[in-house]
């Protein structure tokens, strides 16, 4: 399976242009980088579904906040400076004032090699397995071509 089917059986939906930024370790993209806009603000996009729903378990459990709290405004507002400079826009996971709001783009920004950062240091610690051990999930439960 070439990497655009791949992206577009994990996001449910024909992707629009990417590159690959980061890949599991089944060799399937985990993390693409795509042209910000209004509809879709994340310069970097978690596509796996198994990464995705781990960090969304973490999420739901309160993790936005505790990693706030843990991390500190500050810092997440140095974090999110940075990505300005390199990228030109705001860290989708970013709101205004240095408050984390998606633990999933600071994850991806990290795993991309994009801007390591002590948020998804943080997310990454608290996962169960950030990849299935028993092959990839884009291939056993996505929807076929």
């Amino acid at each position: 399976m070439d990497d655009r089917e791949a992206v577009r059986r994990q996001l449910g939906r024909e992707p629009r242009p990417f590159r690959v930024a980061a890949r599991c370790p089944h060799g399937l993209p985990s993390v693409i980088e795509n042209e910000p806009s209004r509809s879709m603000p994340t310069t970097f996009w978690v596509t796996c579904p198994s990464l995705e729903a781990a960090i969304s378990r973490v999420e739901a459990a309160g993790g936005v906040r505790a990693a706030q709290r843990e991390v500190g405004e500050a810092r997440v507002e140095e974090i999110h400076e940075e990505h300005r400079r390199r990228y030109g826009t705001r860290v989708a996971g970013v709101r205004e004032g240095g408050y984390v709001k998606c633990l999933h783009a600071f994850t991806a920004l990290h795993l991309a090699g994009a801007l390591p950062n002590p948020v998804a240091e943080w997310t990454l610690r608290r996962l169960d397995r950030t990849y299935p051990e028993d092959g990839c999930c884009t291939l056993r439960t996505l929807r076929p071509a």
